[in-house]
């Protein structure tokens, strides 16, 4: 009796369950691959192989912290197209910047973005258009170059800690990681400006609130190459495994401080001018309508974690860049040199005023954007017109997901000439230069551009200027080199190790 209970006939034949599961479970499994890999609309496109069948390669890379790296590799060997997903095409070549980027509704973002929803998606999440429109209405104002100035002070201040901790340094003669102390300046700020409130991590030294916004966009990134986004993030939420309890934990942490720092800054009204004081007075232009606290929460969180960590990241690259280009060094540090006098004692950094206009400065910044851009996200957007969309001399049919990742297109031999691989500032300063700018997104493109490019700008521009103006480095490398390290958003990998001293009146 037993054993008639574990088996029954199929055609005739006596069979085992099991065998019969794993049997169905083998053909499905057989026509799958043969699909995806010889019959899908995309299997002409060429790619890793696991790529084909599916997106657990490109997590993989993202947890390497090499996806951008992967993917020119694929480039290089394969040309202009390479197919990194089962339904996923990436180009290379500035041809698909316009198709991809500048079709507004017909090339909606995908899925990917919900990965980053904390609280509301924000603006940069949203895959809604009317809803981005409206929040980009009335966010502009905030977050425009007037708006930008007028939390200048709140920079100088943080500058100003900097500063000291870097003079302290000169008189020991000690060893400290530039990265992690231009990091820390920058976090305090963009805390102070996003939630009122700095995170005090320059004295305190201490790396929490970084890690975390790191952990935050690694566990986006992971989750938003995945399909099935609502079942991940249901089983992972009962993960045992430490290092994703700590993902999830980091993220969770990160928007409890940020509805914190909100509700107090709210229910204590101030006039003082920042980045929230934008965001509870913003208003559509068209409408008038407010901000809810909801919104607040979720565009301060926003700002925060992609503003901190992109220019931070920035910085880092930059200034490796420089110390391994002593040529490089020496003329931009003689062009500020020549424009600018050394800072009085109560002066915490440079005015952003005619910054820009030192034309050795912009190419070293330019050039940094070019080799390392440290926004390296997978931007998808999909294919939605039912006749497909020409991208160069490819027809892509409609649902194909489809991007390029500005470190790609950034290392293109065909843009940027036999040198792509190599930090030349001097590229920037050659007339013709203006004919590779629109190939230069380290902001993105469209109307989906990074909103918060002119905090980040004047940053950047006030922290070289200050630096080199009034300290000398002298690195300490380690033997190999160092890369730009990525899940998403990226910085120098390992510890930028320098010594400092203090210049002199003479420039020397």
């Amino acid at each position: 009796m037993l054993a008639a209970t574990l088996r029954y006939s199929v055609a005739g034949y006596n069979t085992h369950p099991l065998l019969l599961l794993l049997a169905l479970l083998g053909f499905t499994v057989f026509f799958y691959v043969i699909y995806y890999r010889f019959a899908h609309p995309l299997s002409k496109y060429p790619g890793p192989y696991l790529a084909c069948l599916t997106n657990w390669w490109k997590v993989y890379h993202t947890f390497r912290l090499d996806l951008h790296e992967a993917v020119l590799l694929l480039h290089e060997k394969y040309g202009s197209v390479v197919r990194i997903g089962p339904n996923d095409l990436h180009f290379w070549g500035p041809e698909a910047l316009a198709p991809i980027y500048k079709a507004g509704r017909s090339m909606p973002k995908t899925e990917f973005y919900d990965s980053f929803t904390t609280f509301n998606p924000n603006l940069f999440g949203t895959t809604d258009d009317d809803q981005h429109a409206l929040r980009r209405r009335q966010l502009s104002h905030g977050f425009s170059m007037i708006s930008a100035r007028e939390m200048e002070p709140i920079i100088d201040y943080h500058m100003g800690i900097l500063r000291k901790k870097l003079d302290q340094c000169a008189k020991t003669g000690q060893v400290f990681d530039l990265k992690e102390y231009l990091g820390a300046c920058i976090l305090d700020g963009l805390g102070e400006m996003a939630f009122a409130r700095s995170f005090d991590s320059q004295s305190t030294e201490s790396p929490a609130v970084s890690n975390a916004i790191r952990d935050h966009i690694l566990l986006a990134c992971s989750i938003g190459q995945l399909p099935l986004q609502s079942l991940t993030k249901a089983a992972i939420a009962w993960s045992p495994i430490p290092w994703i309890r700590r993902l999830i934990q980091s993220r969770q942490q990160l928007k409890q401080q940020c509805a914190e720092c909100v509700d107090y800054r709210i229910s204590h009204p101030s006039d003082r001018k920042d980045l929230l004081h934008s965001l509870i007075k913003a208003k559509d232009p068209d409408t008038g309508a407010e901000l809810t606290r909801l919104d607040i929460n979720t565009e301060a969180f926003a700002m925060l974690v992609a503003g901190s960590h992109s220019t931070t990241g920035t910085l880092g690259m930059l200034f490796y860049n420089l110390f391994r280009n002593p040529a490089a060094l020496r003329e931009v540090t003689a062009e500020i040199d020549s424009h600018l006098l050394m800072l009085n004692p109560d002066q915490p950094s440079y005015s952003f005023d005619n910054l820009e206009s030192m034309e050795h400065v912009v190419a070293c910044v330019r050039e940094n954007f070019r080799m390392d851009p440290v926004f390296t996200m997978t931007l998808w957007r999909r294919v939605t017109n039912p006749d497909g969309v020409q991208i160069g001399d490819n027809l892509i049919p409609q649902g194909t997901n489809v991007c390029i990742m500005n470190y790609v297109l950034h290392h293109n031999p065909d843009i940027w000439g036999k040198d792509q691989n190599t930090y030349n500032p001097s590229r920037w300063l050659d007339p013709e230069a203006k004919n590779n700018s629109p190939y230069l997104i380290p902001f993105s493109i469209g109307h989906r551009m990074c909103i918060g490019r002119n905090v980040a700008t004047m940053e950047i521009y006030k922290m070289v200027t200050t630096l080199l103006r009034n300290y000398r480095f002298a690195p300490v490398f380690p033997g190999k080199k160092q890369s730009l390290r990525s899940s998403g958003i990226g910085e120098l990998e390992g510890e930028l190790l320098v010594r400092v001293s203090k210049r002199g009146n003479d420039s020397g």
